[in-house]
Order: C-alpha cells, then sequence, then structure tokens
C-alpha cells in the first residue's frame, strides 16, 4: 500500500474549534505515525503548524490549500454544490482521487455525507448513507445507527440501516448473526410511531436476525448487537448519553477513579468519530465541538480503517 493510499485526508476548517483544535489533533496523529493530508487556507494552516511544530513537514503532514469554507450552519446540499473548493468537499475529493485512503471531518454533518453521496457515491442498494456510532454499554458495545445523518426517514431506510449496522457489526465484533433490533417507546410488537411500526414490518421479512423493539434501557443492558432509528432519535438518544455521562462526571467530579471508569467507557474518549456507513469510502464523521485529543483519536481511528479494510 502505498503512502497516499494509508494517509486521512482532513477537513482543517472542520468543527467549532477549527482550525487550531484540528491543526493540533493532526500533530498528534502524526507524531503517532500516521500520514496526514489536511485541508484549508493554505498560509493559516502553515502559520499554525509551524507555530506548534517547526518540523511538521518531517511528520509526514502535507497541507493542501482551499480557498472556502462550509460553515456549520450552512444548509448541506446547497453548500456543498454552492463551494466545491471547500476544505470539507476537497478532502473528500482526495479519497476519490486516490490523494487518500479515508476522510476525517468534525464539520458540517450534513455537507460531509452530501460530499460522500456526490463525489464517492452509494453503495449498491443504499438509497441514504447513515452516521453508525458504537456505544458501550453495561456488557459489550452496539452499532447505533442513524446518529444524525437523516432526520426524516422512511421505513425502507430503516431497514437499509439495518443491513448496513448488520455488515459493520460482523466486522468490528466478529459475531455471524448479528441481533438487530428497532429503537422504541416500548419493546413489545405493535408499539412505537408509524415509522417504527412499517419498518418493524420490514426487518420481520428480511434476512436478519430481528429480534424486535428495544427501549434505551435494554440497550445500554447489551440486549442487541446494533439498534436501528431515524437520525433524529439516534441523535437525541446520542446527546442524552452524553449529557448523562457529563452530569455524573461532575457529581463524582471528587471520586477520581469513577471519574477515569465514566471518560473510557462514556465520555468523549469513547467519541473518537462516528463511521458514515453506505458510501464508497472510509468517511468519519468527528463532533462539532471536538478538542485536539478528540480529533487526534478520529484520524488515528480511520488510519485503522483504512488499513483494515484494503
Amino acid at each position: 500500500m502505498d503512502t497516499n493510499t494509508r494517509s486521512v485526508a482532513v477537513d482543517g476548517m472542520g468543527g467549532d474549534f477549527a482550525p487550531l483544535a484540528v491543526v493540533d489533533g493532526v500533530l498528534l496523529a502524526a507524531k503517532s505515525g500516521v500520514p496526514v493530508l489536511v485541508f484549508g487556507p493554505e498560509a493559516e494552516l502553515i502559520a499554525l503548524l509551524s507555530e506548534r511544530e517547526p518540523a511538521w513537514r518531517d511528520l509526514g503532514i502535507v497541507v493542501s490549500g482551499t480557498s472556502e469554507v462550509i460553515e456549520m450552519a450552512e444548509e448541506p446540499v446547497h453548500a456543498v454544490r454552492r463551494k466545491p473548493h471547500s476544505s470539507l468537499v476537497a478532502a473528500v475529493r482526495a479519497v476519490a482521487e486516490g490523494k487518500a485512503g479515508g476522510v476525517f471531518s468534525a464539520g458540517n454533518s450534513g455537507a460531509l455525507m452530501a460530499a460522500a453521496v456526490f463525489v464517492l457515491g452509494r453503495e449498491e442498494g443504499i438509497e441514504r448513507p447513515a452516521i453508525a456510532g458504537v456505544l458501550p454499554t453495561l456488557q459489550g458495545s452496539v452499532v447505533a445507527l442513524d446518529l444524525g445523518a437523516n432526520v426524516d426517514c422512511r421505513p425502507h431506510h430503516l431497514e437499509q440501516f439495518g443491513y448496513l449496522g448488520a455488515a459493520y457489526a460482523r466486522r468490528l465484533f466478529n459475531i455471524s448473526k448479528p441481533r438487530v433490533a428497532l429503537l422504541s417507546n416500548g419493546a413489545e410488537r405493535g408499539k412505537g410511531s408509524a415509522l417504527v411500526k412499517q419498518a418493524a414490518e420490514l426487518l420481520q421479512q428480511s434476512s436478519l436476525h430481528f429480534i424486535g423493539n428495544v427501549e434505551p434501557a435494554a440497550v445500554m443492558q447489551h440486549a442487541t448487537d446494533v439498534v436501528v432509528c431515524d437520525g433524529f432519535s439516534g441523535n437525541v438518544f446520542l446527546k442524552t448519553l452524553e449529557a448523562t455521562a457529563g452530569m455524573f462526571r461532575h457529581l463524582l467530579r471528587h471520586d477520581a477513579a469513577m471519574v477515569r471508569l465514566l471518560e473510557e467507557r462514556f465520555g468523549e474518549s469513547a467519541q473518537s468519530g462516528a463511521r458514515l456507513l453506505g458510501v464508497r469510502g472510509v468517511v468519519l464523521v468527528g463532533h462539532g465541538a471536538s478538542h485536539a485529543q478528540a480529533v487526534a483519536r478520529a484520524i488515528q481511528k480511520t488510519h485503522t480503517i483504512i488499513l483494515a479494510e484494503k
């Protein structure tokens, strides 16, 4: 595998604390041996890198200048079409052109999905890619999707998420028949919104090992290997978990051992970027509030996936 296909393309202007947090994260990742191709305003990125680490060029970091930035609040599809020379779109294009093996951005997640669809294309049979995260539970981990890419879904989209999640869980957990469940307000058959009820019927008829509905508490008890939901419900579920972990960290701030445990299992350390499934390439979505350590972990995770899937 050549250096290009091992490199991680990074949106240098993506995230609430970009470009500084991204530059610091890039340096941390590069010092761990990850080759990085970072996109953004060339002079600004070079100045920041040089200030932080004068010998940054020796670390395998390459800066690629771009002239546009997609802001967090911009409408995704319009922004991607209007700003083809943005750092986000250019980073995705680097994967399509073979200049990098995968891409990471902590910027506008909708724009990242749109760029991935337009530039890399969707996998066969998939209408909408989904953001998949790996959630820690009391007894293991669960693949959860969609965590925010698709706020409005149709029943067959959730069925497709089930197939994407099951395939991902097979690779991650080395299990042949992952249990797939639907996130709902009750475990009983027939519970849930019209979307959940109709999706349950499709999943029941599918070739997946569908076990029915699960409530959030059951997810955290590892009652399933894959939990499927629309992007609105999934994003609220994820943010509720993050907020709960943050509350307990505050309450237990004087118990150093417990705080470390929470950080390891449910805190920012567990949020090292979520995989965008359903597109033809390795794409990781970062939390908008990612600081340097989270950026570095996400870049390292992207690199690990690149090496594993080549």
